[in-house]
């Protein structure tokens, strides 16, 4: 099998409507959207409309004429939410209790974004020390729960997003329960717990596989499916234990790691182009680590990417045609050769008020990359060898969730509202 066909049937995988964003960032969490007429800011005229929101850094979802986002919808009460790509009312919402835990002030209890295909939207999420999954039909109706999918020991919260790949849910538990020698935790059963990536039958929610892996500082990556060259699927999953792995969706089994002896969280997600997977691993203002890997063959092999010092640790990077995009926590564009890592330009993004900072990932689409801050703007930059600001504007207030793109919009979801953003031509995603 040819690599080409094996990317068509990667996409083909993966895809929904004319715009795919079925899942966290968009197409195989590529960032990247194929649409067109894409606006360069924010306006009265750009601006579609927009509908409060409860608080929740989960990302937007599209399938066809919905929107579905997470959300925290009281104390003690979490919901998927389904709105009209339209207008943005809602269509139906599915509301849960449960146990709050520990987690960082900058995380929400909605942080997992949802994964959609054309039977079922589906959602892992947490309570108490437990991950549960569920899956609901396209009005809302409740397929199938697991209560009690893995256990889990908070340090910030959880966020890791699902897949579904051929009939297998993707669910990650992934932690540590003891940290520079001291315990975390006081319960010596929890120290019993173990780390594990859990795959679900999508259609009933029973246990399919679990592959239990050594503990490891909390992960919030989300997998991207790989399609070898020989026509096999593999996940690819990455904790600082671990590596890079992987994995079979259909057993669980791990087919190869990759493993520098990583010493850092893996919190953005990787990104898989042209064969080339890239992540990277790192910790609030220390210095940060990357894994750079040929994967179109059984055996993966390394790429020789040279760096200077100065890689994100939140957002996720992004790769348009020969170019990658790596923005910075605090602000710094660092645009380099997809290839070889070699520096194209390093520059500063600002918002509206002068300088920002980033939790939300970049996303891009009709040669323009939208990064989200946390002083609330949406800016717009225009991609290619030159550092170019389109626009800086200020919406309603901070911005952690990473954007969604459907056809000529972009959906931005604040921490009280949600914008849908383009061309009133533009049909819905």
């Amino acid at each position: 099998m040819k690599v080409s066909f094996a990317l068509a049937l990667l996409f083909a995988t993966f895809a929904s409507a004319k715009t795919d964003w079925s899942r966290f960032r968009g197409p195989n969490g590529t960032g990247v959207a194929e649409t067109s007429g894409l606006p360069s800011a924010v306006t009265a005229e750009s601006t579609l409309w927009k509908v409060d929101l409860d608080k929740g850094w989960s990302s937007p979802v599209l399938w066809e004429d919905k929107i579905f986002v997470t959300a925290e919808t009281g104390p003690g009460k979490h919901a998927v939410i389904a709105l009209s790509a339209k207008d943005g009312h809602e269509l139906w919402r599915h509301e849960e209790n449960f146990s709050e835990h520990k987690k960082h002030n900058f995380n929400s209890f909605a942080s997992s974004s949802v994964f959609v295909d054309a039977e079922r939207v589906y959602v892992n999420w947490s309570t108490g020390t437990t991950i549960q999954a569920l899956a609901l039909d396209h009005s809302g109706k409740q397929v199938w729960k697991n209560e009690h999918v893995a256990d889990y020991i908070h340090e910030h919260g959880t966020g890791v997003s699902p897949i579904v790949v051929d009939g297998i849910m993707i669910v990650r538990s992934e932690f540590d329960w003891q940290r520079d020698g001291k315990v975390y935790t006081e319960d010596p059963e929890q120290q019993k717990w173990k780390s594990c990536i859990v795959g679900l039958d999508a259609k009933t929610g029973k246990q399919a596989w679990r592959l239990e892996i050594p503990n490891c500082l909390n992960t919030y990556s989300t997998p991207v499916l790989n399609v070898r060259a020989d026509g096999k699927k593999e996940i690819i999953c990455t904790n600082n234990a671990s590596g890079v792995m992987g994995i079979d969706p259909a057993t669980g089994k791990i087919n190869w790691q990759h493993n520098e002896g990583y010493k850092q969280r893996s919190l953005g997600s990787g990104v898989l182009h042209d064969g080339v997977y890239f992540c990277t691993f790192g910790t609030g203002g220390g210095v940060k680590e990357f894994a750079a890997i040929d994967v179109t063959d059984a055996k993966p092999k390394p790429v020789s990417f040279t760096f200077s010092k100065g890689l994100p640790y939140v957002p996720s990077p992004l790769v348009m045609g020969e170019n990658m995009y790596l923005l910075g926590d605090g602000g710094i564009l660092k645009t380099v050769k997809f290839k070889t890592g070699e520096l194209i330009y390093e520059e500063r993004v600002n918002g509206s008020g002068g300088s920002s900072k980033f939790f939300s990932s970049p996303v891009a689409g009709d040669g323009k990359i939208y990064c989200g801050s946390q002083q609330g703007d949406l800016i717009v930059l225009k991609a290619g060898d030159k550092f170019e600001q389109l626009s800086a504007n200020k919406l309603d207030s901070t911005i952690n969730a990473t954007p969604a793109i459907g056809d000529g919009r972009i959906y931005v979801r604040t921490e009280k509202m949600l914008w849908c953003i383009g061309s009133k031509a533009a049909p819905l995603p």
